[in-house]
Parts: structure tokens; C-alpha cells; sequence
């Protein structure tokens, strides 16, 4: 018991002042998945509100690196906190005839907080997930370029499930939720559907996850980086076990459509900890 409150004291900093999943499974009592990623992002382009790739205004290039604390702690058998706290290290640039602006933003984004219940085990999981997102509430400047947060409260609510393909040494799982969103942004509905193979120590994986608004995406001057969106996501990734309690990981995430957001891949490495 010591030892399990010394490591959840030693990662609380990270959840409070800011993806990995097990999916539909939840950990047993006292276990844990710790996971620290680190991501880059570098683009020169935009979907616009119509759907198309587009050059960002002004020449521009956007560069996101962060670095996400993932955590996944069974309280009981049936219920598993799950917590995610990232920190973004932005540059906006763009080239006008008069000279190059930039703009750099960086610290923490918003934490997302979830209890995970698990309601069916047996030939296939069944969980159901509540919880949302809180802002770290930093000031920020409502014109910049590069938000670090919607600064807003948002609520959501989802349905999971998965299934182990044993003695095939493949599993698949999925989600489907509703996230009420807070201020003006109108709410939306998501899904992800992931499936993977293992062989020896090496996990091949991948999954597809989308974000649909019930609201329009309305045409402005330029996209921006929050509002209402539509994503849709493409990510092979892979997922080397070490020893049985750390693996090492990496994932590419293809933003394949969508409207009002960044086109772009972004490239993930991560370690995580688990028993």
C-alpha cells in the first residue's frame, strides 16, 4: 500500500496542473498504466470549413511539441480513474511583405478527468465512462493565434466495449460518446475504433477515431485551432514490451479530413509503466 501511495503522490503534480487506453478494460484494484508521450507536430496546412486543404494564411507554419501524462489507476476492480495532463510548446509563423510574425505560446493545456465502470465481462468487455475537461485557467490572449485552451468546462459521457481474439493474439475496442461543451462551442458526438496484433514482445496496432459537431462549420478569415469542428484520425502505431512491467511506444496520428482544423501528422514517442 506504501508503495502505491508514494507513486500516485510522486504523478499527482502532472494531473493537476495540466493517450494511451486500455479501451474498454479497467485495471484491477491498485494496478496502474503510466504513460508520458511526447509529440511533434510541424505544418503548412489547414481544412477549411467547405473540407479542403488549404496554405495557411500568410505563408504560415504551425509547430506543436508536447509532452502528455497519461494515467489509468484501479480504485476497485469495476472503477478505474482515468486522467490525462498535457503541456504544448506552440510557434505560429507567417511572412507578409512587411516582415515575419511569429507567435509562441506554451504550458499546460487542459486536464480531462473520467471515471471507467466496468459493466460486463465475460465472451466481451463492456464499460461505461463519465467525466470531462477542466482548464487550467491561465490567462490567455483571447486574439493569439495558438490557444492553449477553449478556457471552457466540457462534460462528456461515452460507451465502450472490446473483445480478445484468444488464442488468436489480437484484441479489437471501440467507444462512442457525447460531450457537452461549454461557452459558445456547440456539442458533439465521437467515436474511435482500435484493433491490434501481438507477436512476442511486439504490439501492432491501430486505430481510427473521429469528432463530429452538432453545430456548422461556419467560414472565417482563417481556421483556427478550437470551435467547431469536424476530425477525422488514421494511426498505425507500435508497441515494444521491454520487461513486463514498461513498453515503449510509437504512433503516428494522420488528421485524414475533417473542417475548421490543422491538417498534418504528428509523431508520438512514449514510455509507459504498468502492473
Amino acid at each position: 500500500m506504501r508503495e502505491r501511495i508514494i507513486f500516485f503522490t510522486a504523478i499527482l503534480p502532472f494531473l493537476i496542473a495540466s493517450h494511451a487506453s486500455a479501451g474498454a478494460w479497467t485495471q484491477k484494484r491498485g494496478d496502474y498504466y503510466f504513460k508520458l508521450a511526447g509529440g511533434y507536430l510541424n505544418t503548412t496546412q489547414d481544412i477549411d470549413a467547405a473540407g479542403d486543404k488549404v496554405r495557411k494564411d500568410g505563408e504560415g507554419e504551425l509547430r506543436d511539441v508536447n509532452c502528455t501524462a497519461y494515467l489509468e489507476y484501479g480504485i476497485t476492480d469495476a472503477f478505474t480513474l482515468v486522467a490525462t495532463a498535457p503541456y504544448k510548446n506552440m510557434k505560429d509563423t507567417r511572412t507578409f511583405q512587411t516582415g515575419t510574425a511569429l507567435e509562441r505560446r506554451w504550458g499546460f493545456g487542459d486536464v480531462e478527468v473520467r471515471m471507467r465502470r466496468l459493466l460486463w465481462n465475460r465472451d466481451f468487455v463492456a464499460s461505461v465512462a463519465a467525466g470531462g475537461k477542466i482548464p487550467t485557467w491561465l490567462e490567455d490572449d483571447e486574439s493569439t493565434r495558438v490557444p492553449l485552451s477553449t478556457k471552457k468546462v466540457d462534460g462528456d459521457v461515452r460507451l465502450l466495449v472490446g473483445k480478445s481474439l484468444y488464442p488468436f493474439p489480437g484484441y479489437f475496442t471501440g467507444e462512442v460518446g457525447y460531450r457537452l461543451r461549454g461557452g459558445t462551442f456547440s456539442n458533439e458526438w465521437f467515436y474511435t475504433l482500435e484493433g491490434g496484433v501481438t507477436y512476442d514482445r511486439v504490439l501492432i496496432k491501430g486505430f481510427i477515431s473521429g469528432i463530429r459537431t452538432f453545430g456548422n462549420c461556419e467560414p472565417g478569415d482563417e481556421v483556427g485551432l478550437i470551435g467547431d469542428q469536424n476530425i477525422l484520425k488514421i494511426s498505425p502505431g507500435i508497441i515494444y514490451r521491454v520487461t513486463p512491467r514498461v513498453e515503449v511506444s510509437m504512433d503516428l496520428i494522420h488528421i485524414a479530413s475533417g473542417c475548421n482544423t490543422t491538417a498534418g501528422n504528428t509523431f508520438f514517442v512514449g514510455v509507459a509503466l504498468k502492473r
